[in-house]
């Protein structure tokens, strides 16, 4: 029986059994038809061809997510190829955004290269998270913060956010005061681009997985560029204890653009304490520019390790040997930038990993209310853990354990949704004994004391768990609505939002 013809130009813009891995490949699919569109209309087709054949549909990025955020098997498209950025027209403007800095950033672009051109037009984000290799789309469509407690995650950045739905048809999805003038719009694009302003359908789609069509663009709010000051200092768990239940720490995280601390999770046999290192990032004018090495260079050894593939190969090799060690190694690597002032642009700041995470990293991460007591409650249980889990298991973990801090969010199904939260992270270096074994223990232990999976990272605990879903999310059935609504026929309906009970 013949095979039935496809496009001819959609066939030259696919490979047909091409297996896509993530970053970490720790996740593969090979689905029946892998695309890589150039523009929207490329977008459209590609849809339109999918509910022919009944079916699904998936766009990717860069594959940081841990989880299995970007399974299909059917029809999986790779946004790499839309990358450009420009700033927004002011003509499509409502008279009280035009003030504004606004930049429309198609969905395929890597935040590297986003900040690159930004800064080359003298504007930079807010804010952004650890790592500079995700698209934009990922990095919203998974909830990506980064820290700071007056400091928005990417999903809040957001002011206008462009999709090819249903039917290959575009919309154009903003809050229900959005930044467009209705009759301008109307004007310019006909019908060919639906203007929806309303707040359910925003606040549920800017961060949906993908299951209410393929973003195409977003506008985000962005500012002029600005530096930053960072510090880092260490401090032993009982003082830090101490400051926190005090008030002195949170007075600090709330007063300190941007705050964020790591933690042994083993304890130091010459202080018989766990070692914490803080981190302060404080917005400053070029002019306050420290002088000296440091302050041009975070710590070297760090810094050209973390970029050094073959250097975290052979941690890797080191820590199955003598796995014991991992606390000695935490320890050193805390110590190591100590002391350090580092100053720059923002994004330099701001971004903290090496580029070996994208092929070595792996993690779960746990929101929480930013109260000290459950800061405290949440961090002792963790060394509980580490600690059980070297005597009765000889597991031992590669990574100190990150604390963040960030803002309420207007996003629906934002784990930071209407509270100021804090992040506690569990990174892993893939490969290393027990890697799953040892994540899967913390997910269990955190879920249990309150904490919600960030959705990107690894998160299996929460598949079908659909009692926590409805507890921790209390707009999740408007979230359900409006991808129904968005979707009638499930062509954008994937194997996470399934698994995580969200249909």
């Amino acid at each position: 029986m013949n095979k039935p013809t496809m496009d001819k130009h959609l066939a030259s813009i696919s490979k047909e059994r091409f297996t896509w891995r993530n970053a970490t490949s720790n996740v593969e699919v090979t689905p029946v038809r892998f695309f890589y569109p150039e523009n929207k209309d490329d977008l459209a087709q590609i849809v339109k061809g999918a509910e022919q054949k009944g079916y699904r549909v998936r766009a990717v990025g860069s594959g940081h997510s841990f989880s299995e955020v970007a399974v299909c098997r059917d029809y999986l498209v790779s946004m790499k190829k839309m990358d450009g950025m420009d700033r927004t027209d002011p003509e499509l403007l409502r008279a009280s955004f035009k003030d504004k800095h606004l930049v429309n950033i198609e969905a395929g672009i890597i935040l590297m290269v986003l900040n690159k051109k930004l800064d080359a037009m003298g504007l930079a984000l807010p804010n952004m998270g650890a790592v500079d290799f995700q698209t934009i789309s990922g990095a919203l469509m998974t909830g990506t913060h980064g820290t700071g407690i007056k400091k928005p995650a990417f999903p809040d950045l957001v002011c206008s956010m462009k999709l090819v739905g249903s039917g290959g048809k575009l919309m154009q999805i903003e809050p229900t005061d959005g930044m467009t003038d209705k009759a301008r719009h109307e004007a310019m694009f006909g019908n060919t681009i639906r203007l929806i302003q309303d707040d359910d359908i925003f606040y549920s789609a800017v961060l949906s997985f993908g299951g209410m069509g393929i973003a195409y663009e977003v506008t985000m709010e962005v500012q002029p560029t600005f530096w930053m000051k960072e510090r880092r200092y260490l401090e032993n768990w009982s003082n830090l204890k101490q400051q926190l239940l005090s008030g002195e720490f949170m007075n600090m995280v709330h007063n300190t653009d941007f705050v964020a601390f790591r933690v042994n999770p083993y304890l130091n046999k010459k202080t018989n304490d766990h070692t914490c290192a803080i981190v302060k990032q404080c917005i400053v004018k070029e002019s306050e520019r420290p002088r000296g090495l440091d302050a041009r260079m975070r710590n070297i050894i760090s810094t050209t390790f973390g970029n050094m593939e073959y250097l975290i190969e052979s941690t890797i090799r080191r820590l199955n040997r003598k796995p014991e060690n991992a606390g000695n190694n935490i320890e050193r690597a805390l110590k190591a930038p100590r002391d350090n002032i580092y100053f720059n642009k923002s994004y330099k700041v701001l971004y903290q990993s090496g580029l070996s995470v994208i092929r070595h990293g792996l993690s779960s991460e746990f929101a929480f209310d930013a109260s000290a007591e459950k800061i405290v409650e949440v961090i002792e249980a963790v060394f509980e853990l580490a600690d059980r889990n070297a005597k009765e298991g000889g597991l031992y973990q590669a990574s100190h354990i990150p604390v963040r801090f960030v803002m309420p969010s207007k996003v629906y199904l934002a784990s930071s949704y209407n509270r100021e939260t804090v992040y506690i992270d569990v990174p892993l270096l893939h490969n290393t004994i027990g890697d799953y074994e040892i994540l899967e223990r913390y997910q269990k232990m955190m879920m249990e004391i309150g904490g919600i999976p960030h959705w990107g990272k690894k998160n299996n605990m929460l598949y079908l768990n659909r009692d926590m879903i409805e507890q921790t999310y209390p707009m999740v059935h408007k979230w359900r609505e409006v991808r129904e609504h968005l979707d009638p026929k499930g062509t954008f309906l994937n194997d996470f939002i399934i698994k995580m009970g969200l249909t």
